[in-house]
């Protein structure tokens, strides 16, 4: 009996370098995590800065997000609301991209995957400190918000493309 081979499932060299598996280290997630918070100070002047010359930025929001510490103890207060908000940009949505960006679109260049990212965590976003206020000050909440997650997205990934590599998981 003669043995078949097909080309069905076959790769190229190139595209096997390009595909192969990248181990999250704990010298990635350092990365990722200064990349988090890289990219969220330097976007803080328009999440804030924009909203506050406008008369529209408003402390309660972070206040109501700070309830969630309630669960370690602590009492909800503009400071827990904003040392809870530096952990998810600079530990929590670093270290989860290292997981899933790798099946995040586009294929290339990878560090786009980084607005894709972003934007799911935009959704969240606007569901939570959506302001109950004039459509002036939704619409630009809308856009400032989307602006600072496109712009952390594209961050987060650059920088960890730049200093270290997205991790591609094989599946």
């Amino acid at each position: 009996m003669r043995s078949e081979q097909s080309n069905v499932g076959s790769v190229s060299a190139g595209e096997t370098a390009q595909s192969a598996e990248v181990p999250i280290t704990l010298r990635l997630i350092g990365i990722a995590m200064v990349s988090g918070f890289v990219g969220m100070v330097a976007l803080l002047p328009v999440l804030v800065g924009i909203p506050a010359l406008l008369d529209l930025f408003s402390t309660e929001p972070i206040v109501e997000f700070a309830s969630f510490g309630s669960f370690l103890g602590l009492e909800p207060s503009l400071e827990v609301g904003v040392a809870m908000f530096v952990m998810g940009g600079t530990l929590f949505l670093p270290v989860q991209f290292l997981v899933v960006g790798a099946y995040l679109p586009p294929e290339e260049p990878r560090y786009a995957r980084g607005v894709t990212y972003a934007l799911i965590y935009w959704i969240a976003f606007v569901m939570v400190f959506l302001p109950n206020a004039d459509a002036i000050a939704v619409g630009v909440f809308l856009v400032v918000s989307v602006l600072y997650h496109i712009f952390y997205g594209l961050a987060l990934a650059y920088l960890i493309d730049r200093w270290a590599e997205i991790p591609q998981h094989a599946v």
